[in-house]
């Protein structure tokens, strides 16, 4: 059996902790991007045609993700570490509070700080698209062989974001991605038969 890890031994008081961290960091971060008007042009992704979009690059994230990481655990990792890994994290904070930090925290700041942010310092749009797609691939992976997986995703976001430049659309992917990603992967490990874990 695992033992929990840090000195809050008590998982609720932890999940409490990190429930505070995460609506302060949201009531921030939201404030903060509206102040830099991050969110201008936020209702145009409601227009059919943005739509339409935003679905099929939603289904092509799920799609590079799914392949990409059978491809990534089937050559580098040890069959059953994800499990291990989860059941892990579960033991420190609740799931629903971890939910709510991947689907919906992570989503808004990374998108405000590898998209809009780095479009702004770079004047060439070339150069920041490069380097955005390549600088939030590698804060998720570091040089590890992961790269394989969060490259792709990243150019995609990019994409979306690089394509008028509304950060909301991007934010709105990620946070699909984030937040259906458990039920997309089992249907479609049913639909191939591959299966990662």
């Amino acid at each position: 059996m695992l033992k929990p890890l840090g000195k809050y031994n008590n998982q609720s008081i932890a999940t409490w902790i990190y429930l505070g961290n995460i609506i302060i960091s949201l009531f921030l971060g939201i404030l903060l991007c509206n102040k830099l008007k991050y969110f201008k042009d936020t209702l145009s992704i409601f227009k059919i045609k943005n739509i339409f979009f935003l679905l099929f690059a939603t289904i092509s994230l799920f799609v590079i993700y799914f392949f990409t990481y059978t491809y990534y655990n089937s050559h580098f990792v040890t069959p059953g570490i994800v499990k291990e890994q989860v059941a892990y994290s579960k033991q420190i904070v609740s799931p629903f509070v971890q939910f709510l930090s991947f689907a919906i925290c992570s989503p808004l700041f990374e998108e405000a700080a590898f998209r809009t942010t780095i479009y702004r310092f770079f004047k060439n749009d070339k150069i920041a698209f490069i380097f955005s797609s390549i600088s939030f691939a590698w804060m998720h992976t570091g040089a590890n062989p992961i790269l394989i997986v969060y490259l792709p995703m990243s150019i995609v976001l990019t994409l979306i974001y690089h394509r008028r430049r509304v950060l909301s659309e991007s934010i709105l992917a990620h946070v699909l991605m984030n937040a259906l990603l458990p039920t997309v992967v089992v249907l479609l490990q049913t639909i191939t038969g591959l299966y990662y874990l």
